[in-house]
């Protein structure tokens, strides 16, 4: 399925007769987290931060490292290696890093959302169901939360709820265009199909930068009106 915002991004399609994508990117944790971040390690996370939003992910996962000898467990660390970890592959790291972070905190909405998407990366539905669970209960304002756990449901075939969270993704976030290109695949998936919201969705996608697929249009396009 689709769900993301900018830099990295990884499109994992899921067969279901039209292509669902979800684009697998994890930000920085949010500024707030700073309030997180003793004084002495204040520099070294603001290096980190900053290194981060330039692309710069070696040297940020280097400052990062700075703030844990600094200051062993802490959050805005532990999260932003994990991220950082997770987009270079190493998986298992990213997941130690992640995991510790909730430990820490258990409510730290990014950390469940980064080990939710990597646990649907890697292929391990039931993990990755229940992390996102957590990411939405922990952040029921992050459209990307909502749009990945979409996805998992969507594997599964339960697409009343994998159209719910795609919805409320689209409600959080109107220019959110892979949750839109996967509510126009998700209404051609109805018995009935439903073309006309189909359509809408679609074209939206289209307009928000989405690539055009033959396929799903060429359905949408075929399918009788109501």
């Amino acid at each position: 399925m689709r769900g993301a915002k900018s830099a990295f991004i990884l499109l994992a399609v899921i067969g279901l007769g039209c292509g669902f994508a979800a684009a697998a990117e994890s930000p920085a944790v949010p500024a707030e987290s700073f309030s997180f971040v003793p004084e002495i390690a204040v520099a070294a996370a603001a290096d980190g931060s900053e290194a981060f939003e330039k692309g710069d992910f070696e040297g940020a996962k280097k400052a990062f490292q700075r703030v844990l000898e600094l200051v062993p467990d802490n959050l805005l660390a532990l999260v932003n290696l994990g991220t950082i970890e997770f987009r270079a592959r190493n998986y298992d790291e990213a997941e130690k890093h992640l995991k510790r972070a909730i430990s820490k905190r258990i409510e730290t909405g990014p950390a469940w959302l980064t080990l939710g998407i990597l646990y649907y990366e890697t292929g391990r539905s039931d993990e990755a169901m229940a992390a996102l669970s957590q990411a939405v209960l922990h952040d029921s304002k992050n459209p990307r939360a909502h749009s990945f756990l979409g996805a998992v449901f969507a594997d599964r075939l339960w697409l009343d709820a994998s159209e719910a969270c795609m919805r409320r993704s689209v409600e959080l976030d109107p220019a959110n265009r892979d949750a839109h290109y996967n509510l126009a695949a998700l209404y051609m998936q109805r018995k009935p199909a439903l073309p006309e919201l189909a359509k809408r969705h679609y074209f939206r996608a289209l307009e928000l930068g989405a690539p055009p697929d033959p396929d799903l249009a060429k359905s949408i396009q075929a399918a009788p009106p109501l």
